[in-house]
C-alpha cells in the first residue's frame, strides 16, 4: 500500500475546497439600493445569445463576493470572488436558456457577518451577433507607426489572432503605415482589403485564397485609394482620394485636428484594374463613400469650401468645414452615377455629418455628427445618429451615445447590432462598443466587447481603430500577404 504524507493529503483537501462551487448566501442578507458599481458597466443592456462571458470587477469594498445569474426557467450559474469570471460552458447554457428573455443578476458583498445583495437585469436578444470583428490596434503616437497590427477577435470566446502586422523598423528606408481592414459583405464571400502606406505602398486585396496589391494612384487621381466601399454584388470598390493633413495643438483639450485640403471619389474595377472618377468637383470635398445593400445607390459625405477658403489656407479654417451626406444613383450597366441628392443636411444646423452606413435591410442610415470637420474620431462632441430612410426622421442614438467620442460604426450582417469606436472610458483610447438595434430602429445601451480579464482595457495602451463585423475569420496566411506587401504593386490605369 502506498502511504502519502499527511501534508500532501491536506493539500488535496484544500485544493478540493478551493475548486468547489461557491454557495449563494442565504443568511444575514439584506437588499442594497441601486445598481452595483461594476466595471465594465454591464447593467441594463441587451446582449447577444452567443457573446463570450461578460466578466466584470465589483467596485464595492468587501470581505467576500459571490455573484449569481439566473434565467427564468431556473438555469443558474454562480461565480465566487472578485473579479467575477463566469464559467464558459455554464455561460453558454444560461444564454441559450434566456434567449429572448431576461437574466437576473445578483451580486453579494460581505462585510463582517452581513451580506448586501445588489440586483439588476439584462435582456438576451433572440438574434445572434456576427461571431467576429476585425480592427486595427494602434499606439497613441503620431510618428511611431510601425507597431500596428490588424487583428480579429472571436466574440463568442476570448480568442484573438493577428491578420497582419507591420513590425518593421520605422525609418526613411523601411517605414510602413497600415490602414484599416475592411471586409466585403461582412466577409460572407471571403473578400477584404487594407492599405499599406509609404515603403512598398499599395492596396492589398484578399479574395478567397488570392492576394494582390494594387497601386490605385494614377496621374489623373488625387491620391491612392483611402476610405473604401465594396459594391455588394459587383467586383467594384469605391474609394475616396484625399490630400490629408494634420494640425497639432499645444494647449487645450484638443490633441489633433485631421483635415483634407482636397478630396474626390473614384471607382476601381477589380477585373480590369481600371479606376475612374465618381466625383471630382474642385469646389467640393467628397469623402467616405458607402453603398446601399442593393448596390443601386452610393452615399457619401460632401463639403463646400467656405468663401475665401482654399486648399492652401484650409488649415486655418478647419472649424468652418462642415459636411452633408448625399446620395447618387448608380447605373451598373453604364457604370455612371447620377447627380447627388442631399440626404442629411447637417450644414443647415451648423453640424458636420460623416461616415454614412446603410442597414442591411436598407431602412436606416447610421452616421456620426459633430460641430465641424472630417475626422470625428478626434471630436469629443461626435455622436451617432440614425435617419429613417422611409419616414425621413433623424435622431441621435440617445441610449448608445456617451459624453465622449462615438464614431466609426458598422452594422452586423443581420442589422440588429452595431459596433463602433468610443472614447467614453478615459477620453484618450478608443474601445470597441456594441449596441442592439431593434426592428423599429430603437437603440439600446452600449457595452464594451468583453475580455477574460475585466481590467484589460485599463491596462492596454492601444486604441481599437475602425471595428468591422465578420461572419467568419480571415484565413489568408500571413506569408501570402507578406509576399504581396514586399512586392511592387500592380499599377491601376485610369479610364476617362
Amino acid at each position: 500500500m502506498i502511504r502519502y504524507p499527511l501534508s500532501w493529503l491536506l493539500g488535496i483537501l484544500v485544493l478540493a475546497g478551493a475548486c468547489s462551487s461557491p454557495k449563494v448566501p442565504t443568511e444575514g442578507v439584506s437588499d442594497a439600493s441601486g445598481l452595483p458599481a461594476i466595471y465594465p458597466d454591464y447593467t441594463g443592456i441587451v446582449i447577444p445569445p452567443n457573446i463570450a462571458p461578460m466578466n466584470f470587477e465589483i467596485s464595492i469594498p468587501g470581505d467576500e463576493y459571490v455573484s449569481c445569474v439566473s434565467a427564468s426557467n431556473g438555469t443558474q450559474t454562480v461565480a465566487g470572488g472578485n473579479p467575477v469570471k463566469w464559467d464558459a460552458a455554464d455561460w453558454r447554457k444560461i444564454l441559450e436558456a434566456a434567449r429572448g428573455g431576461e437574466l437576473l443578476y445578483e451580486v453579494y458583498v460581505r462585510n463582517g457577518n452581513a451580506w448586501s445583495r445588489y440586483r439588476f437585469t439584462n435582456r438576451v436578444a433572440e438574434e445572434e451577433i456576427d461571431p467576429y470583428i476585425s480592427y486595427r490596434l494602434i499606439e497613441p503616437s503620431y510618428v511611431h507607426y510601425s507597431a500596428i497590427t490588424l487583428n480579429q477577435r472571436d466574440l463568442t470566446s476570448f480568442d484573438e489572432s493577428v491578420i497582419f502586422n507591420n513590425a518593421f523598423p520605422c525609418d526613411e528606408r523601411r517605414g510602413q503605415c497600415m490602414n484599416c481592414h475592411v471586409p466585403r459583405n461582412s466577409y460572407k464571400d471571403r473578400a477584404s482589403m487594407f492599405h499599406i502606406r509609404n515603403t512598398n505602398g499599395g492596396t492589398v486585396i484578399m479574395a478567397g485564397d488570392s492576394v494582390i496589391k494594387i497601386n490605385l494612384k494614377t496621374d489623373s487621381t488625387l491620391s491612392a485609394g483611402v476610405y473604401p466601399a465594396w459594391h455588394p454584388a459587383l467586383d467594384l470598390i469605391a474609394y475616396s482620394t484625399n490630400d490629408t493633413n494634420q494640425k497639432f495643438f499645444e494647449f487645450g483639450k484638443a490633441k489633433i485636428e485631421v483635415f483634407d485640403k482636397s478630396s474626390d471619389l473614384i471607382l476601381y474595377d477589380m477585373k480590369t484594374h481600371e479606376v475612374s472618377h465618381i466625383a471630382n468637383d474642385s469646389t467640393l470635398l467628397e469623402t467616405f463613400p458607402a453603398w446601399s445593400p442593393d448596390g443601386r445607390y452610393l452615399y457619401y459625405s460632401v463639403a463646400r469650401y467656405p468663401e475665401g477658403v482654399t486648399p492652401d489656407n484650409i488649415g486655418d479654417h478647419y472649424s468652418e468645414i462642415r459636411y452633408d451626406i448625399v446620395r447618387c444613383t448608380f447605373d451598373s450597366s453604364a457604370r455612371t452615377f447620377s447627380r447627388p441628392d442631399t440626404v442629411v443636411n447637417a450644414t443647415a444646423v451648423g453640424e458636420s455629418a460623416l461616415l454614412p452606413r446603410i442597414s442591411p435591410d436598407g431602412k436606416y442610415l447610421l452616421y456620426c455628427k459633430a460641430p465641424y470637420g472630417t475626422f470625428h474620431i478626434w471630436h469629443k462632441e461626435s455622436d451617432l445618429w440614425m435617419k429613417d430612410l422611409v419616414s425621413g426622421v433623424e435622431r441621435p442614438l440617445a441610449n448608445a451615445n456617451s459624453d465622449d467620442t462615438d464614431s466609426y460604426h458598422t452594422w452586423s450582417s443581420n442589422g440588429r447590432w452595431i459596433v463602433f469606436s468610443s472614447r467614453r472610458d478615459d477620453g484618450s483610447y478608443t474601445r470597441p462598443y456594441i449596441a442592439y438595434i431593434d426592428l423599429q430602429g430603437r437603440d439600446y445601451k452600449a457595452f464594451v466587447v468583453p475580455q477574460e480579464d475585466p481590467a484589460y482595457y485599463r491596462e492596454l495602451m492601444k486604441s481599437y481603430n475602425v471595428p468591422e463585423f465578420l461572419v467568419a475569420p480571415v484565413e489568408v496566411s500571413r506569408p501570402d500577404i507578406l509576399r504581396q506587401v514586399n512586392q511592387e504593386a500592380l499599377p491601376a490605369s485610369f479610364r476617362p
